[in-house]
């Protein structure tokens, strides 16, 4: 089991490495990125020495690393979504509870030699325990989850907002994430099995069995490595982003009345069916807007209030009746199903299943399998 600790310490450190020095135009979140696999370096590194040469003095030094990881992982997520002020005070209020665990572990833990240590951690129970001791690992085992619904809002809210900004998802809507996020919550699972398992909640002894919390640990490694050195910034100064207010004021001070809205109608969707914008499969509203000549947040009150949709979905409703005109033009078949997807503005295959499918209740195949008959 040695092995996964000394390849967990390697790997975190050599991508750590990567994102500051290696990667183009590193920004914050890379920092924050680099940062937190370099902790993960030092964590692998004391479980080494600690499981494997018995430094006995290092016991205990990463019982309150979960209070920084999590909130580590939502500061890495929130800069992805939104750089554009760097690094945010008030992200430090995440890190409260770490220092002040800490502050309670120096005084009741590291300060105290590694035979008191090893006793403390190997034939105390739970019920002679502090209570204030118990309450931090109440704190550390529920971080995880409480982080992982965070973050899940954070990307629910990143994907409303792309929306209303661009026509294609594929390269900003942090489907990653989602894997991660799963990797952590079965890290957490693992972790919290492997303990009850172990009898760690009762004594704290360290056992072969929470090594297999270290094994899903390099498992995220290698995730949030690969992906976040290939992750850019997706949501950088977006025009048109004004704040989501529901109801009628949401377009109070956009300069745009309803009737103005109304009126400009028209000329957009002649624009649309004379110059086809959308077969640009990376238009955004604010390209749009450009070509129309009107401030972006004008087009979205147009779409928006005039036609009841995001800008996402009006674009792509263009989209999926290109498709079906250029399906009845293929009796031949003399073009793919997804050379037609992308001649229409689609950018990958997975979007355009879905999206079809979501506005016409049919699959592409099964669509055209129609127009066949």
């Amino acid at each position: 089991m040695d092995i996964i600790l000394i390849i967990g310490s390697i790997l975190s450190f050599i991508l750590a490495i990567f994102l500051l020095f290696k990667k183009k135009n590193n920004s914050s979140s890379d920092k924050v990125l680099a940062f937190w696999l370099f902790i993960f370096t030092l964590d692998f590194l004391r479980s080494y020495m600690l499981f494997f040469k018995g430094y006995m003095f290092l016991l205990g030094f990463g019982y309150t690393l979960p209070l920084l990881y999590a909130p580590l992982l939502y500061f890495y997520i929130a800069l992805i979504i939104d750089n554009r002020n760097g690094f945010k005070i008030r992200f430090l209020w995440h890190l409260i509870p770490f220092v002040l665990a800490n502050i309670y572990m120096y005084f009741y833990i590291y300060l105290k030699p590694a035979e008191w240590r090893i006793t403390f951690f190997e034939d105390t129970s739970f019920s002679s325990r502090p209570i204030l001791f118990n309450f931090i690992l109440f704190i550390v085992v529920l971080v995880y989850p409480a982080y992982i619904m965070l973050i899940f809002r954070l990307l629910i809210n990143h994907v409303q907002k792309i929306k209303k900004i661009y026509s294609c998802r594929d390269q900003i809507d942090l489907y990653w994430v989602n894997y991660l996020l799963v990797s952590v919550s079965v890290l957490w699972i693992v972790s919290l099995y492997s303990k009850f398992v172990s009898g760690y909640f009762n004594s704290l002894h360290y056992s072969n069995a929470t090594m297999t919390i270290y094994f899903f640990e390099l498992l995220i490694i290698m995730i949030i490595g690969y992906f976040g050195f290939k992750q850019g910034m997706v949501l950088i100064g977006l025009p048109g982003t004004e704040k989501d207010v529901s109801g009628i004021s949401k377009y109070k001070t956009s300069g745009l009345n309803s009737n103005d809205a109304k009126s400009f109608l028209p000329l957009l969707l002649k624009y649309m069916e004379t110059n086809k914008p959308y077969l640009n499969s990376q238009l955004s509203i604010s390209d749009l807007a450009k070509q129309l000549k009107i401030p972006s947040n004008h087009l979205s009150q147009i779409i928006n209030e005039q036609i009841g949709k995001n800008f996402f979905e009006f674009i792509n409703s263009y989209r999926v009746e290109e498709v079906k005109l250029q399906i009845s033009g293929n009796k031949e078949k003399r073009f793919t199903l997804l050379a037609i997807a992308f001649d229409s503005g689609f950018n990958s295959k997975s979007s355009f299943n879905s999206i079809f499918k979501k506005q016409t209740g049919l699959t592409p195949k099964e669509y055209m399998k129609g127009q066949a008959a």
